[in-house]
C-alpha cells in the first residue's frame, strides 16, 4: 500500500479537483478515502473494512514535576506495535511543548517568559540501539527518528526516552499554572504519532489552534510531586491507601455509591491537615487502559467535590464526576452535580451508550479543553455558561475519546456533534436560547469568504474562522439532520456509529455512510452542501396571493444550503398560525407551495426565525 507523508500533497488531494463521488450516490468522497475502500480498510456502508488496522502504543512513564518552577523530568518505555501491512522505517514522535521554542511556528500568542530551547531529549533508544542526536530530524513539534532494522508488520519495538521540559509559567494554552502552584499538565510526554490507512504518518505540527489525533493504548504512570499536593489524573489511582487519610478514603468510596454530593476535600481539611496519611507517599501511581492520552492536575489548595450516578442500568455500573476548584470559587460549586446529570443523560437518552469511564475530573483552570477522564474548564460568571462548558467538555468523552475522530484534520466532527448534542442538557436547565450558535453562524460567517467548506482540513483554518466553522457551521448542520429525522432516529444513528467505531478512527464519510445505513436514505443532497461546498442558505417568499381568506404562496430556495421552512401567519385579531417543514422538503425541489384558507383576516406573513439562517432577509416578509 503506497502512501504519501507529504502534508501539502495530502491537502491537495483532499480539497482539489481530485474529489470524486461514490458509486450510486452523489456524496463527495476524497480520493484517499476511496482508495481505502478499494484496499479494504474502509467500506461504502460506514463499517470498518476487513483490512482495517490501527497501531498501538503502550506507555510506562515515570515523571517528576515541580509545580513551583514548572520543571518536568521524565522517562518512559513505549511498546509500539505495527498492526499495519506496511514496513515502517521511522517513528514520528510528538514533542508538543516545542511550541514554546523561540523559533516555533505558532498561531497563538505566548508569554515571552515561557519561551525556551525546546524539550531536551537526554536519551532515546529503540530496542538495544541508542539513537544519536545527529539522527534526529525535527519537523515543527515532531521529532522524526529512524528505526534500526525497520518495523515490520505484526512486530513490536520498544522505545526508551529520557527527557526534561520547562512547562509554561505564564501562558495558559489548554494547560498551565492557575495560582502559585496549582497546575494542569497536558501534552507533556513524548508521544508517538498516528500511522493510519489514510495518510500514513500524521506529521502535522502543533500550532496551538488545532486539537489532537491519537492512537489508543495503556498508560502506567508514576508522578512524583511535592508532599502536601493532591494529584488528579487520567486513569485509576493505584496507591490511594498510601497517600490519603482514612477520612478522605471513606469519602472517596462514599462518592462511588451515592447520588448525593460528597465533599471529599474541603478548605478545613487543608487547614487541619487531615488530608494525607501520616507517612504520605509523594509518588502517585495511575493506570489506564485503552485511552488515547494522559493528563493530570495538582494543587495544594484546590478543594474536591464529587457526585455520582448510575450510567448503565443493566449492570448497575456507576460513574463519578469530580469538581476540583479554588477555595471559595462560586463557579466550582455545582459543577459535580451538573456533570453527573450530564453523564446520566448521555448514557440513557442522548447517545444511549453507557458513559465509558469510571470518572471524570473537571479542573478549574482556563477556557475549556477535554482529555480522557479530565477537563480543564475556566471559571465563568453566567450559570448557563457553566452548564454549557461542563456538559460540552464531559460529552467529549464520546467524541473524540470513545470514538477516535481525527480532531486535527476534522475538528468539526467532534466539535459539531458535541456543540449540538449537550444542548438538550442546557435546555433542561432552562436555557431557552441554547442553540444560539445557529444564528451566530448565520450572521457572522455564512456565505462570506471565511465560510470555508468543512472538507478543508482544520489545520488550514485559523482564528474566528476555525471556531465558526468547526463549532457553528458543523453544529448547525447536525442540528438540521436531527430536526429532519427526529430525536429517536438521531440517537440510533449515534449509537450505531459509536458501536461500529468505538476505539477506532472513523472519517467523516464513515459517519454519513452510517447515517445512510441507519435511515435507509441517501443524504448526499444535504451532506454535500452543508459540509463540503461553498454556499449559503437563502429562502424567499414568492407569488403571495391572499383572496377571501385564502392564502397561496411559494417559498423559493435560492441558496444551496437546505434549511427548514417556518411561516408565521399573523391575523388582525393578534393571533398567529405557524407552519413548519423540515429541510427535507428541499431534497427533490427548489420550490415549496403552500395554500390554506382561514376565516380570519390575514395582515402579514413572516418567513423564518432566529434558528433558521438566511443570507438575505429582505424577501422574507409580506404585509397585506
Amino acid at each position: 500500500m503506497k502512501r504519501t507523508n507529504n502534508f501539502a500533497l495530502f491537502t491537495l488531494l483532499f480539497v482539489s479537483c481530485s474529489l470524486i463521488q461514490a458509486q450510486n450516490s452523489g456524496l463527495i468522497i476524497p480520493v484517499n478515502h476511496q482508495r481505502a475502500i478499494k484496499e479494504g480498510t474502509r467500506t461504502n456502508t460506514g463499517i470498518p473494512g476487513e483490512k482495517y488496522f490501527q497501531n498501538r502504543a503502550d506507555y510506562k512513564i515515570s515523571a517528576e514535576f515541580d509545580p513551583f518552577s514548572a520543571k518536568l523530568k521524565g522517562s518512559e518505555i513505549v511498546a509500539y506495535k505495527n498492526n499495519s501491512p506496511d514496513t515502517i522505517k521511522y517513528l514520528v514522535i510528538r514533542l508538543y511543548q516545542n511550541i514554546f521554542k523561540d523559533d516555533a511556528a505558532r498561531q497563538v500568542q505566548v508569554n515571552a517568559e515561557d519561551l525556551h530551547s525546546g524539550v531536551k531529549i537526554k536519551k532515546l533508544s529503540i530496542g538495544e540501539n541508542v539513537i544519536p542526536e545527529s539522527n534526529f530530524r525535527f519537523y515543527g513539534t515532531n521529532l522524526i527518528v529512524p528505526i534500526p532494522g525497520k518495523l515490520f508488520p505484526a512486530s513490536t519495538i520498544k522505545l526508551n526516552v529520557e527527557w526534561e521540559s520547562d512547562l509554561p509559567n505564564k501562558t495558559n494554552l489548554r494547560m498551565g499554572r492557575y495560582d502559585t502552584a496549582s497546575y494542569f499538565v497536558a501534552y507533556w510526554y513524548p508521544q508517538i504519532s498516528v500511522y493510519d490507512d489514510i495518510s500514513g504518518w500524521c506529521v502535522e505540527s502543533y500550532n496551538g489552534v488545532q486539537e489532537f489525533y491519537n492512537d489508543y493504548g495503556s498508560f502506567d504512570v508514576e508522578i512524583t510531586a511535592p508532599k502536601g499536593f493532591v494529584v488528579w489524573a487520567t486513569g485509576e489511582l493505584q496507591n490511594a491507601g498510601k497517600i490519603f487519610s482514612e477520612q478522605v478514603l471513606e469519602r472517596i468510596e462514599k462518592s462511588k455509591k451515592t447520588d448525593n454530593l460528597v465533599r471529599i476535600i474541603t478548605a478545613e481539611d487543608f487547614k487541619n491537615k487531615t488530608i494525607f496519611a501520616e507517612n504520605q507517599e509523594n509518588k502517585w501511581h495511575f493506570s489506564a487502559d485503552f485511552v488515547s492520552d494522559f493528563a493530570f492536575g495538582l494543587s495544594d489548595k484546590y478543594v474536591w467535590d464529587a457526585a455520582g450516578t448510575v450510567v448503565d442500568k443493566k449492570s448497575g455500573r456507576r460513574a463519578v464526576v469530580n469538581s476540583v476548584y479554588k477555595t471559595g470559587s462560586k463557579d466550582g460549586e455545582g459543577i459535580a452535580e451538573i456533570g453527573a446529570k450530564t453523564i446520566k443523560k448521555l448514557s440513557e437518552e442522548l447517545i444511549g451508550i453507557p458513559y465509558p469511564y469510571s470518572h471524570n475530573t473537571v479542573w478549574e483552570g482556563h477556557g475549556g479543553m477535554e482529555f480522557p477522564m479530565m477537563c480543564n474548564d475556566g471559571p465563568v460568571d453566567d450559570f448557563y455558561d457553566k452548564v454549557f462548558v461542563t456538559a460540552h467538555e464531559i460529552s467529549h468523552s464520546y467524541f473524540p475519546f470513545l470514538v477516535g475522530t481525527n480532531e486535527t484534520h476534522f475538528a468539526w466532527m467532534d466539535e459539531g456533534l458535541i456543540t449540538f448534542i449537550p444542548k438538550a442538557i442546557e435546555l433542561e436547565y432552562g436555557n431557552k436560547n441554547a442553540h444560539y450558535y445557529v444564528s451566530a453562524y448565520g450572521r457572522a460567517a455564512m456565505g462570506t469568504i471565511n465560510d470555508l467548506p468543512l472538507i478543508i482540513p482544520s489545520t488550514q483554518m485559523t482564528g474566528s474562522t476555525y471556531m465558526m466553522q468547526n463549532y457553528g457551521r458543523a453544529a448547525t448542520g447536525f442540528y438540521f439532520v436531527h430536526d429532519i429525522i427526529g430525536a429517536e432516529m438521531f440517537k440510533k444513528v449515534l449509537k450505531e456509529f459509536v458501536t461500529r467505531w468505538e476505539g477506532k478512527h472513523p472519517l467523516p464519510t464513515d459517519f454519513v455512510n452510517t447515517l445512510n445505513f441507519v435511515t435507509g436514505e441517501d443524504w448526499a443532497w444535504f451532506w454535500n452542501p452543508w459540509f463540503y461546498e461553498f454556499g449559503y442558505a437563502d429562502l424567499s417568499l414568492d407569488n403571495v396571493v391572499i383572496e377571501n381568506g385564502s392564502i397561496k404562496l411559494k417559498v423559493k430556495k435560492s441558496g444551496i444550503f437546505p434549511v427548514p421552512v417556518k411561516l408565521t401567519i399573523n391575523f388582525e385579531d393578534g393571533s398567529t398560525d405557524i407552519i413548519r417543514e423540515t429541510a427535507k422538503i428541499w431534497k427533490n425541489s427548489e420550490v415549496w407551495s403552500f395554500e390554506k384558507t382561514y376565516k380570519k383576516t390575514v395582515v402579514s406573513i413572516e418567513l423564518g426565525d432566529k434558528d433558521i439562517p438566511d443570507a438575505f432577509l429582505d424577501d422574507n416578509s409580506f404585509t397585506y
